[in-house]
């Protein structure tokens, strides 16, 4: 009776999976382009530069990949390429996991899927207990911790007995369905250096993929893997100041402050989301006075998540030295974005905001189909009337992964003459901004797309460009030594 009944409900899995899978692409793509046609504000801007004809061959052409198709997988493939046409960013298409919940399975469904992995058996005392004994261990012997939002490590590494450059990690314990104690995480080999190694790295789903680990730094405390910092549990070492600042700032997801000497401060902001922008304000408030007693400011943005200006907007009295130029938004016109903004007037607790979203809703509606302004100008001056002396130096990190809102961040920044730019190109996602997302009439897909377009997009475009750092800082500069690169710098 107990098979039968786990028989059944496998059966029913599989037709909900089955049936999640299918879909009719061609009806999905057409509602898709009509969308986009009707309410994206940077369609137009690239079909004028390309022309209709090029773009009704390209969309005639991308149609016929869709008849027949039923795979929500491909389709989505199909999709994005046509959405690949206008821009990369703030335009996408995603599969949406209604039914994630149900047709995931639990935990121990998962785990015998895996069930037959190369594993160690080792537990962590009895690791512990090895290492303590060996007279010589290499420095990547030990117990290692890793933690981010969606998953939290804890990783034996032994060296293994038949060659002194091979070691293995293994799972101690891991928040994962997906992971059991003691089997084989990664493969690590060290390289001809003798400081780097390479790693053969089993992803959450147990995939294979190579890359490269090397250390935070000469203390051998943390490592460097997979765009995350690795830290050592055992053998227990104190941590340097730098390697503490490498760790919060790989692992905190609130904003913070630390005082680097009494010339400089470090202020990480991981995000511009905006329920970040209590957490930004409150710190700024904490050390204000701090702030504008000490001589040079990193701000360090790097692998940001955009979000909204507000949560940025009481930085700017720290960098502000000069009126900053602004281009204004144009607003795509449509009944769908005066919907949205209707509820943006109703959740913005700020009356302001909330009742500048309102009229924005007020003007689309009577402009339908246009490209409308709210403003008699392209450009405004944003202007303060204190400038304050300290700090007198700014540097801020930024990479390849801030866009959106960070970089309306540093649209602002970059004009101050307190301010340089640390790092690499950032991504070119602002120009077309302020995205929205809707569910496709068949519930298989989700659409995003922008509402608004700078009207700086054909005279300075950032879109696809990015911005660039006054300081670029190569890959031979180790991320872990990023900081310090700009303090001397800021410093010297």
């Amino acid at each position: 009776m107990i098979k039968l009944f786990i028989s059944i409900i496998v059966i029913v899995l599989l037709v909900i999976q089955t049936s999640a899978q299918n879909c009719n692409c061609t009806e999905s793509f057409d509602w898709m382009v009509k969308t986009i046609e009707q309410n994206d504000a940077g369609f137009k801007y690239v079909v004028d530069k390309k022309g209709i004809d090029n773009y009704n061959k390209f969309t005639s052409e991308i149609r016929k990949k869709t008849e027949g198709e039923k795979s929500q997988t491909a389709c989505r493939k199909i999709m994005e390429n046509w959405l690949l046409y206008f821009r990369e960013g703030h335009l996408a298409v995603r599969i949406k996991n209604t039914n994630e919940d149900k047709i995931l399975p639990n935990d121990s469904i998962v785990q015998q899927q895996y069930k037959n992995e190369k594993t160690i058996d080792l537990t962590e005392k009895q690791l512990i207990d090895i290492l303590e004994k060996k007279e010589e261990r290499n420095p990547i012997e030990g117990i290692w911790y890793y933690n981010n939002n969606n998953n939290t490590y804890t990783l034996g590494i032994i060296r293994n007995e038949k060659s002194d450059k091979k070691f293995t990690a293994f799972i101690i314990k891991a928040d994962s369905a997906y992971w059991l104690p003691k089997q084989v995480k990664a493969e690590l080999t060290l390289n001809d250096d003798n400081k780097t190694y390479s790693v053969d790295f089993k992803m959450r789903d147990h995939s294979l993929q190579k890359f490269q680990l090397k250390f935070g730094n000469e203390s051998n405390n943390i490592f460097y893997l997979i765009d995350n910092y690795w830290t050592r549990l055992y053998p227990e070492n104190n941590l340097t100041i730098n390697e503490k600042l490498l760790i919060s700032f790989n692992n905190s997801k609130i904003p913070f402050i630390q005082q680097l000497n009494d010339k400089t401060l470090y202020l990480r902001i991981p995000s511009f989301y905006y329920n970040q922008k209590r957490y930004i304000d409150s710190i700024l408030f904490k050390y204000d006075s701090l702030l504008k007693s000490t001589p040079n400011l990193i701000i360090d943005i790097r692998n940001g998540t955009g979000g909204s200006s507000h949560s940025w907007e009481k930085i700017i009295p720290y960098l502000y030295t000069n009126p900053i130029r602004l281009a204004n938004n144009l607003y795509k016109a449509s009944e769908l974005n005066a919907k949205e903004y209707d509820n943006y007037a109703k959740d913005f607790k700020d009356s302001i905001i909330s009742t500048r979203c309102h009229l924005t809703a007020i003007r689309m509606r009577e402009h339908i189909g246009e490209l409308i302004s709210l403003s008699d100008s392209k450009y405004v001056n944003f202007t303060l009337e204190k400038v304050y002396p300290y700090p007198h130096n700014v540097g801020i990190i930024c990479n390849k992964a801030n866009a959106s809102a960070d970089e309306g961040f540093l649209t602002y920044a970059i004009q101050s003459k307190k301010v340089k730019l640390f790092g690499t190109t950032t991504a070119g996602m602002i120009d077309i901004a302020n995205m929205k997302t809707i569910d496709f009439p068949d519930g298989n897909f989700v659409l995003y797309y922008g509402m608004t377009i700078s009207t700086s997009a054909h005279e300075n475009p950032i879109e696809g460009i990015g911005f660039q750092p006054d300081y670029f800082i190569d890959s031979s500069i180790d991320e872990n030594d990023r900081i310090e690169y700009t303090k001397s710098i800021l410093e010297h």
